[in-house]
């Protein structure tokens, strides 16, 4: 798989979830390129809404989107590149159901706007990499942390503005990538 693959259907993915109507933000690995890290990924990760999911299964499942597997309505597949879509929806906890964080719905001020794609500001996508990462035991997103500390050159203010309960380990990665940064 190429980054022009996954380039390609996610223009043609933002296309049609306009022409829909079906409010979505990307997040995931490519949310992280906005900020200056770009690492190799092999899926598109977006948030809609309950009914924007229900929305895509209605007009775009059977054109173009298939379900990786029987029942999975958050697992889709593009049948042209054959690029795997995973669909997170607002109000779900980032990491698992014992997470303090949850998605917020798309149009809220947690995204923005880049070249007509709805993004997380740095502190939500901060918030959701370290949820995914503490609840969800998923290491590779709280590296994914690390890499945006050392790439915005983030500091112990930055822990200010995000969610009480990720303060910590926030500092905790801080310090850690600091500790790295030294060593090298």
């Amino acid at each position: 798989m190429h980054s022009r693959d996954i380039a390609a259907v996610l223009e043609s993915l933002r296309r049609r979830l306009a022409r829909e109507g079906i409010p979505f933000a990307v997040i995931g690995a490519l949310a992280l390129r906005y900020y200056g890290y770009v690492r190799h990924t092999e899926d598109i990760d977006i948030l809609t809404t309950r009914e924007g999911l229900d929305r895509i299964h209605a007009t775009l499942v059977g054109q173009g989107l298939v379900p990786r597997g029987l029942g999975l309505r958050k697992s889709l597949r593009e049948t042209d590149y054959e690029v795997n879509i995973d669909v997170v929806t607002s109000g779900e906890h980032a990491g698992s159901s014992e997470s303090p964080v949850e998605y917020p719905p798309p149009d809220s001020t947690a995204f923005v706007d880049v070249a007509g794609l709805r993004l997380p500001t740095l502190e939500a996508l901060v918030e959701f990499k370290i949820a995914s990462g503490v609840w969800g035991h998923r290491a590779q997103d709280l590296a994914d942390v690390q890499r945006l500390i050392r790439i915005n050159g983030l500091a112990e203010a930055f822990a200010d503005r995000i969610a009480p309960t990720l303060r910590e380990k926030f500092l905790d990665l801080l310090r850690e990538s600091r500790l790295e940064r030294d060593l090298e």
